[in-house]
């Protein structure tokens, strides 16, 4: 139950309102703690620090951090578009999650905030005597975290949009997602096939179109465990569904359950789903070929990213289930090598400069310790041999 429980905590946080919201309140927060902390600092204290200093430098933090938040919108946007026109749109999906952004974003309007947030208040008289020496104490310790913002974001910004940062981030998600359905192709739940549904399982329809971006498994497992159920999710993660479509099944009283535990979106996912990583990969390939764009060694690096992603998971190697009560479709094995390779390898054919990378990939995937993989290598290059006679 944690493990699912902590998912879903960190796919909230890696949304840019809730990052803002988070550090807006702590702007609030430490205005109003410097009030506090002011009422215990002895007397004396006050002729330190000038009213003055401490006006001049929340005046330009609350006038600095406006233009610069707009600045950096208008660049994460300028990104997201590039991203989106001249790699795959898909890969736009990849920029929502950069938490760099987000956290940098957030900052510039915290600071924005407590700048304003003091300023108004000393403009009512709340700060006064030791509260002053307070609130510029914390106005500097502002300052330093927007510095440290400001040289993060710099060094964010040489690879944000581009396609070699892009196309790491993508491969990163990808080999995440993978190493996990290599290891436990069914998500350690029992495989679908190597059951039967029984007849009298009740059928459990969508609530809305869209995609089945993640499962929550151990969560449905503890749902079937309360109610002496079982579970049948007969889609795969990443498959499409349509409203009012039976997409799973169950003994007991657990439609809630199940519905509770899924999330379905009108986008795919990377988290459980490496088919769609792979995909996007095999997007920018094929730009990278097409006459427009005649960028071939783009299409190379694409090539040999999804090859190193394969190569980096491992056979499963669990005697049983961790979830005995629930059952999902296996990971398509002979999908994952076919989908982002065969349009590769067919946009590709009669290149020169890609028949060394495609034979090199094929003979790096046959020799697989996963022999569904090593069959889908041995059985795509026989495909592009077909394709090379015809």
């Amino acid at each position: 139950m944690l493990p699912s429980l902590l998912r879903k905590i960190h796919e909230f946080s890696r949304r840019l309102v809730v990052r803002v919201l988070l550090i807006a309140l702590l702007a609030v927060l430490a205005v109003l703690l410097s009030k506090l902390l002011g009422r215990g600092l002895p007397e004396g204290l006050e002729g330190r620090v000038g009213a003055e200093a401490v006006d001049r430098l929340l005046s330009i933090i609350a006038n600095s951090m406006l233009a610069v938040t707009t600045f950096s919108l208008t660049v994460m946007a300028a990104a997201h578009r590039n991203v989106s026109t001249l790699w795959t749109p898909r890969a736009h999906q990849i920029l929502l999650e950069d938490t760099t952004t987000h956290t940098v974003l957030a900052t510039f309007v915290g600071a924005y905030l407590f700048a304003l947030l003091a300023i108004i208040l000393k403009e009512m008289d709340i700060f006064e005597g030791p509260g002053l020496v307070v609130l510029f104490a914390m106005t500097l310790l502002v300052i330093l975290l927007i510095v440290a913002a400001i040289i993060r974001w710099i060094s964010h910004l040489e690879m944000l949009g581009s396609l070699i940062g892009t196309a790491q981030k993508i491969e990163d998600k990808t080999r995440e997602a993978w190493k996990i359905r290599s290891e436990f192709p069914c998500l350690g739940a029992s495989p679908l096939e190597a059951t039967r549904i029984p007849e009298g399982a009740t059928g459990i329809r969508a609530p809305q179109t869209g995609y089945l971006q993640e499962i929550y498994q151990d969560l449905l497992q503890e749902a079937a465990k309360k109610a002496d159920g079982r579970i049948w999710i007969t889609v795969p993660v990443g498959g499409f569904i349509y409203q009012g479509q039976v997409f799973a099944h169950c003994e007991g009283d657990l439609g809630e359950g199940v519905l509770e535990n899924i999330r379905i979106g009108s986008l795919r996912d990377f988290v459980q789903d490496p088919h769609f990583g792979l995909t996007c990969l095999s997007e920018i390939a094929v730009r990278g070929l097409s006459p427009g764009v005649n960028d071939p060694g783009t299409a190379v690096d694409m090539l040999r990213r999804i090859t190193r992603i394969l190569l980096d998971g491992a056979c499963a190697r669990h005697d049983g289930p961790l979830h005995d009560r629930l059952f999902l479709p296996p990971l398509d094995v002979d999908a994952l090598v076919n989908r982002p390779l065969w349009p590769v390898l067919m946009d590709g054919a009669g290149r020169p400069e890609m028949v060394g990378p495609v034979d090199e990939t094929l003979t790096a995937l046959e020799s697989h310790d996963h022999d569904g993989i090593a069959e889908a290598a041995r059985a795509l290059r026989r495909k592009a041999r077909d394709l090379k006679a015809d």
